[in-house]
Parts: structure tokens; sequence; C-alpha cells
């Protein structure tokens, strides 16, 4: 599956986050709906939130990559399965625009340890 790593995404403004040692939980307030995350899933979505003009997959996997020691590939892979089921529930937003240089070099998509 062939991923465009430079598309935007982010975070509705209907969507609220709660963090646990286990992931996050995540309300839509609009919907009144909750969903689970896993750990990995909860750092994707702490990088978009960190990100207010939005970030590209390649933003995410780079921040991803400091707390997971999996080979990049699988990472970029998983990141993007995970984003487009955010997108699929309606919790994210996908843009096909770019980001300024100053957004995507950005370091409010990293994480600190």
């Amino acid at each position: 599956m062939k991923h465009d790593s430079n598309c935007v995404w982010s975070v509705l403004g209907s969507i609220r986050s709660t963090y646990t040692q286990d992931g996050a939980v995540l309300l839509d307030v609009k919907k009144g709906a909750c969903y689970s995350m896993n750990v990995v899933a909860a750092r994707v979505w702490t990088a978009m939130e960190r990100s207010q003009e939005g970030i590209t997959l390649t933003d995410i996997v780079n921040a991803l990559e400091e707390s997971f020691p999996v080979p990049r590939e699988r990472l970029e892979s998983d990141t993007a399965e995970c984003l487009e089921n955010l997108r699929r529930l309606g919790l994210v937003s996908q843009n096909d625009r770019r980001l300024s240089a100053s957004a995507s070099s950005g370091g409010d998509s990293t994480f600190d340890s």
C-alpha cells in the first residue's frame, strides 16, 4: 500500500483526549462517542495534537522512531494504517496541502523521552 507521506493530518476540533499509561481515550463531543487507543496510537495522536498546523506522516514517523525500535518501513506502514482508521472514524482530517518549511521541520512533532 502506497502512502502519501507529504499530506497533512489534523485533529478535529470536537475531539478531546486524556492519557493513561496504557494509551489514551478520545471523546468526540459532537457524536458523544468514546474511543480507546493503545500506546502507539496514543503517540500518533500526541504528535498530531502538538502540531497546530497539521503534521505529515513523515514527521509523525520521525517522532515515533525515537520511542519504538522497529524498522522504519513497518513504523510507517503501521502509522499510515492508524491514521486511516482515525480518518474513517471521523476523528482526524487529511489534506493534500503541503506544510510550510518551518512547520514541517518544527519541533512540535517530537516526543520527550
